[in-house]
């Protein structure tokens, strides 16, 4: 399984909260913070569509990693509904 799709699948199953924003201009970011209070990011472009989706930051309590990651379609589904369903 590629790490984008891994990442989505963690933060989709078990997330506890989602914000989104539009930062930078013209991304959409997700962000999801998971069970032990880490924050995971998810972005695209706001013309986007499922298969435009990348897992970006992660900000974990005393650490944190980059990723610029593709996700497929298949886990993008799940970022663009948690998307049209918030607002910024």
């Amino acid at each position: 399984m590629k790490l984008g799709d891994s990442l989505a699948e963690e933060a989709l199953t078990t997330g506890c909260r989602v914000t989104r924003t539009t930062a930078p201009p013209d991304m959409v970011r997700l962000i999801i913070t998971l069970p032990d209070g880490s924050l995971q990011h998810f972005e695209r472009p706001t013309t986007g569509g499922t298969g435009d989706w990348r897992a970006a930051d992660l900000e974990a309590p005393g650490s944190g990693f980059a990723f610029n990651e593709p996700i497929t379609s298949e886990w993008g589904q799940g970022l663009d509904h948690l998307a049209h369903s918030i607002r910024p």
